[in-house]
Parts: structure tokens; sequence; C-alpha cells
């Protein structure tokens, strides 16, 4: 991974905490491929830190993407047609022994604004969980997306005083020769040329331009102050990469 893919690896791999050790009254699990997102969040359900998941994705266009994750990874999972929340549910039951009633299914988001505004909007259905108002959420994402999902929430929760939104990327990516993963050794999660697309189409989609989703572009996002160096970064890095650029709204 050269420097500038690493800085801004790191700045998209939003993580909150250190951790995952201090309480927190529901689990937001977004549909991805990243597969790893799964087992964090079933090893902080088993471990206490949280009684309650809210699993958010219904159908988009990287939803194939999940497909064939879990069918490389759990066979024996439904995938095709269903959407992501479904397949996900799927898995945190029957792999991972988690058990239906801790589980809220938000099928309908086909990105990460939709996300956080359908899952506003079922958390406004189910206010309260046992112990108290719903208070702290945890998310967790594809790690690529993790800062953009934070900022969309933010947007939807903004009228909910008191709501702490938190962060914790379930896992920092790292380049080898064939793509990237989760460390040296593990499987492939996403191609070289497609890891470097996905994080230039990130700063792009951030960056507070009229081709980004911040109030001066497509105004699905606040705006974010993005480290100068982090923005030096994608300068250089899209220098060098100018076949990989998508359009920000792809």
């Amino acid at each position: 991974m050269t420097d500038e893919q690493r800085l801004i690896s790191d700045y998209l791999a939003r993580r909150d905490v250190d951790d995952l050790t201090a309480p927190v009254d529901v689990i937001v699990l977004m549909g991805s491929a990243v597969l790893e997102s799964i087992a964090v969040t079933a090893d902080a359900y088993h471990r206490g830190i949280t009684r309650h998941i809210l699993v958010s994705g219904g159908i988009g266009h990287s939803t194939e993407h999940l497909y064939q994750a879990v069918r490389r990874s759990h066979p024996a999972i439904a995938t095709t047609g269903r959407p992501e929340a479904h397949v996900i549910a799927d898995i945190l039951r029957n792999e991972y022994a988690v058990p239906a009633e801790a589980l809220a299914i938000e099928d309908r988001s086909t990105n990460c604004g939709e996300n956080a505004a359908y899952s506003r909007e079922l958390t406004a259905q189910r206010d309260r969980v046992p112990g108290g108002l719903v208070e702290t959420f945890l998310l967790v994402q594809d790690p690529t997306m993790q800062r953009r999902t934070h900022a969309c929430f933010d947007r939807a929760y903004a009228d909910r005083p008191g709501t702490r939104l938190l962060s914790y990327a379930p896992l920092i990516p790292w380049l080898g020769p064939a793509g990237a993963s989760a460390g040296p050794g593990q499987p492939v999660i996403w191609p070289a040329a497609r890891f470097t697309s996905l994080l230039l189409g990130e700063i792009r989609r951030l960056h507070d331009t009229p081709t980004g989703y911040g109030p001066r572009g497509a105004n699905h996002i606040d705006h974010i102050d993005i480290p100068t160096p982090v923005l030096t970064a994608y300068h250089h890095l899209a220098a060098t990469h100018q076949a990989l650029i998508r359009p920000a709204g792809a």
C-alpha cells in the first residue's frame, strides 16, 4: 500500500473507540461485502457490549458483492434476490448464535443516506429498549464507507439531542499484491484496482464541492473538513489513477 492509499484508507476507516468494551444501546450493522463486520458485531453481542442489533440494508448496486462473499464463506445461507439485512441476519442467527429477539431489521435502504434515514425511522418507532431510551449507537460499516456513513447518521439524528453516535470500522484495510484484506495472509476483500477506486470515490463524495455529497453539491451530508494531508494524498493518487476515478454518484 502506498503512503497515499494508507493515509486515505485510515481516514475513511473511522474508529471513535480503540476497542469495543464500553456498553452501547444498539449496534447498527450496515450491509456490505465486508463479512468481518458481522463477526465483530456478533462478538460484541456475546461479550455483552449490546443486547440489540439493528441490521440495515436492502438491495443496492453493490449487493451482488455481498452475495458473492456470502456464497464463498457461508454457502448454506440463501442470497439471490434477498435484501442484505435478511442475509446478514441469517448469518448472525445461524452461524453466530445471535438470538432473533436481539435483532431488528431495516431492509429498504439502497445507500448510506437511506441506511441512516430508515434506521432513524425504525428507532423512532422503537424508542425504548429494556432499561431506558436508545441513546448510544455504534455504527459498523465497510471501512471504506465508515466515515461517510457516520456523516449520514449525523444528519439523520440531528433533531435528537442527547444521541451519541460512535463509529467502529470492523477492520483497517491492508493492501498486498493481490488486493486489500484484513491483514497479511487473510482473504482478499477488494482487488487492488477496485480498492483504489473506492478510496478515490469516497474522498470525492466527502469533499464539499459541486461534485460531492456536501451542501455545495448533492447535499446528502453536512460539510466535512477533510484534513489537508488527506486531500493532498487524494490529489496525488488521483493523478496516477485517472482511469479509476468514477463519478461521485456512482
